[in-house]
């Protein structure tokens, strides 16, 4: 069974939401990122202070709806809140895992290896990754590293 959320989890919810508003950039990039139609069917963005609002916990009153964490988490190619869900769910014990097995670490060598091969496609002769394709292509590989990593972490957490 999952746990009730604690005073803790929601300062820690506040903390990681804010963490996640400044992994793109700020306020004003998250505003623009969680942009909605208004009445006249025109584009706006949030405002920096709601989005504040969302961050700060003086303020317990608010928090982000997840479809807006989810549209930030995009942006910022990183699931910071969700990672946290997950892993506060397995650390109580309402999610089943598996051991920690040598398979893990034949993924991890694999997808390190991509990542080496994506860093070595990518860099030219002067041993820069230039290009949005070679950045994409980057960042593609350190993403799939990454949920290696956590699938993991998640098992010996």
């Amino acid at each position: 069974m999952i746990q009730p959320f604690t005073d803790l989890d929601e300062r820690a919810l506040k903390t990681l939401t804010g963490e996640l508003v400044s992994a793109v950039g700020g306020t004003a990039s998250a505003g623009e990122a969680l942009w909605y139609v208004d009445a006249k069917g025109e584009r706006r963005a949030f405002s920096e202070a709601r989005i504040s609002g969302y961050c700060t916990p003086s303020d317990m009153s608010r928090s982000m709806p997840i479809r807006q964490v989810v549209r930030l988490e995009i942006a910022a190619k990183a699931p910071i809140v969700s990672r946290w869900m997950l892993n506060r769910t397995q650390r109580d014990g309402s999610t089943s895992r598996a051991p920690a097995c040598v398979q893990d670490l034949h993924r991890i060598v694999r997808e390190t290896s991509d990542l080496h091969r994506a860093m070595c496609d990518a860099t030219d002769d002067d041993g820069q990754v230039n290009t949005a394709a070679e950045k994409a292509a980057v960042l593609d590989a350190i993403t799939d590293l990454r949920r290696v990593l956590d699938d993991l972490e998640a098992k010996v957490v």
